[in-house]
């Protein structure tokens, strides 16, 4: 669809990369792209905030950290005079994972810690460190009165298994993604997001012969480092070709007003299969492969027109064509890379025919669709299949350069995270993907239209709820109780109903929460819950609950959410025009 800023194509070229085919190389371990400095801790388990009545034992304030690097990890905790995470004492001889409460408690005190990594190994910074969430406690003479807001959780109703949440590379005349980019967006300690989109080019052929140019207007030398990287961060990448080579299609073009010829179904199968085997020899192996972008739209720029009778035969003929190509995935190596249908550009019923076909059906692994157009379209028929079904491209901005500076703003967000929403919540979907990740409209700056290049923006931090509290969980229900206008069952861009979804672990040690209050693009509308509830389910009970806000004057702040003293409940405060998450683990 012609809904992107630029379309001119700029051929595609790497610089001289080493092959490295098999695993265990310093390129292609996934913690080693940085071996001069100590690796950031990650805080797997927050210390928890908790209300007592003078007569209840005072539970241990415990923090749990993980590391990539071999390093050795320490701890020194702090309290505080409020919820902040800066600015405490130190408590001396409070050196442990767990600590220990003092008897004597008679007004709030807030803790935290600071969890260091100490790797000799490193060349330049040999220490890194990370702070916790601070934590209230609290020693209450007068009952804790139940808010009249609530929302229970129900992981006995389960949903969709969700991936995860991403965004694609920057390719043709865009602004260049980098490296950096890269790091700001899927690092855990960032904005956590673990899918990349990148374009598989009609001259792919020059990566392959490592031709070397800079090529107009970005710079594609980080081509393999990029897929490398988002691998380091256990991430998932998508190559989705827009055209193949033109000589192939019935238009001769590289437009999308052709078609691929039928006797040229088994060349390009052998194409992108070759595509995918060189992404595994230059060390930077992929999770899935799509057949085409857009089938089903007239493009006026690369592109290539599929029927669905097309891409069912299409499949017949050539079978699981990624065979024999090892792929990557979710932090470790997978035995073939997925194979992906076109990527509709609207209703994704365009894959009906390849469906019901099971000569067709079974090679193919996910289906895909975008957002544009049809929006609320639950495909069941897919769905019921047992395929997981990628949201993989969409994007909204405001239409001019005049309004453009608008897209970077707050109230810009909910349109966005709406967006999200009916793909999680009404779609079943197991992946959101936006457009171009870095761009004045995105997650990143790209130094146009009032953003600053590099610099994350507000739909950034939106898309960081999820990634951080939604990826790779299954979801599963929620009831509301004293909550106006909340989870509204159709779908409307520009909603001001409350929204709320909840996500298990695989593992049903942890569950957490999105929730967000949107307002009009003006400011205007959204609901105040005010104190919520949260209700844990049945045999849940919690040692750590953990929460973020982000508002226009806090982007991703940590936020109090307070546990019961049975642990089987939560109170956190959701004001309006405000996204707010919570974790709770086992």
């Amino acid at each position: 669809m012609n809904k992107k800023l630029s379309w001119i194509f700029v051929i595609m070229t790497i610089f001289g990369l080493n092959s490295c085919g098999g695993q265990g190389t310093e390129e292609e371990n996934p913690n080693s792209f940085d071996t001069r400095n100590a690796a950031t801790p990650v805080i797997t388990l927050q210390p928890a905030s908790t209300i007592y009545g003078v007569d209840d034992a005072v539970e241990p304030l415990t923090v749990e950290a993980s590391i990539s690097d071999g390093g050795t990890l320490s701890y020194q905790w702090y309290s505080n005079t409020s919820f902040a995470n800066s600015g405490g004492v130190a408590i001396g001889g409070a050196i442990e994972p767990t600590y220990t409460l003092p008897s004597n408690i008679t007004e709030d005190v807030y803790y935290y810690v600071v969890v260091t990594n100490t790797n000799e190994n490193a060349e330049r910074n040999k220490t890194a460190t990370v702070t916790s969430s601070p934590a209230l406690i609290r020693i209450s003479s007068e009952p804790v009165a139940s808010p009249a807001a609530s929302v229970t959780i129900d992981t006995a109703t389960q949903y969709q298994y969700v991936r995860g949440f991403g965004g694609m590379s920057n390719v043709w005349t865009s602004p260049d993604i980098q490296l950096q980019d890269i790091d700001t967006m899927f690092s855990p300690n960032g904005l956590g997001m673990n899918i990349l989109r990148i374009c598989l080019y009609p001259d792919m052929d020059l990566i392959v012969q490592n031709l070397g140019a800079q090529t107009e207007g970005i710079d594609n030398s980080d081509y393999y480092d990029i897929v490398k990287r988002v691998n380091t961060y256990g991430g998932y990448v998508l190559a989705s070709p827009w055209t193949m080579p033109p000589e192939w299609k019935t238009n001769n073009s590289r437009t999308g007003s052709g078609s691929l010829l039928p006797q040229y179904y088994q060349t390009y199968a052998d194409y992108l299969k070759d595509y995918c085997q060189d992404m595994y020899d230059n060390g930077a192996p992929i999770y899935t492969v799509s057949i085409q972008n857009e089938p089903n739209w007239p493009a006026s720029y690369d592109g290539c027109e599929w029927s669905p009778e097309e891409m069912r035969d299409f499949f017949k003929q050539v079978g699981h064509f990624t065979d024999g190509v090892p792929g990557y995935g979710g932090g470790e190596a997978t035995p073939v890379v997925l194979t992906m249908n076109g990527e509709s550009a609207n209703h994704p019923n365009i894959n009906d025919a390849a469906l019901n076909d099971p000569d067709a059906v079974k090679h193919i692994d996910l289906i895909a669709r975008h957002l544009y157009g049809n929006v609320q379209v639950r495909y069941d028929k897919a769905i019921d299949m047992g395929k997981e079904v990628w949201q993989t491209e969409h994007n909204i901005n405001s239409g001019t350069e005049a309004t453009y500076p608008n897209d970077s703003t707050w109230n810009y967000v909910w349109r966005f995270l709406n967006e999200v929403d009916v793909s999680m919540r009404l779609n079943d979907e197991n992946a959101f993907i936006w457009w171009y990740s870095k761009r004045f409209y995105s997650f990143v700056g790209d130094g146009q239209f009032g953003t600053i290049e590099h610099a994350i923006l507000p739909r950034g931090y939106a898309m960081s709820h999820f990634a951080k509290f939604a990826k790779e969980t299954t979801r599963v229900g929620v009831t509301t109780s004293g909550i106006a206008a909340v989870n509204n069952p159709t779908f409307d861009v520009n909603s001001t109903d409350v929204k709320i979804t909840a996500y298990e672990s695989l593992d049903h040690n942890s569950i957490s929460l999105v929730i967000f209050t949107p307002t009009t693009a003006s400011g205007g509308g959204g609901v105040n819950v005010g104190d919520l509830q949260i209700n844990l389910p049945e045999g849940f009970v919690a040692r750590s609950a953990y929460a973020i806000i982000s508002t226009e004057n806090k982007k991703a702040a940590d936020e109090l959410v307070v546990l019961s003293k049975d642990k089987k409940s939560a109170v956190i405060n959701v004001p309006a025009s405000a996204i707010v998450s919570v974790k709770f683990t086992k």
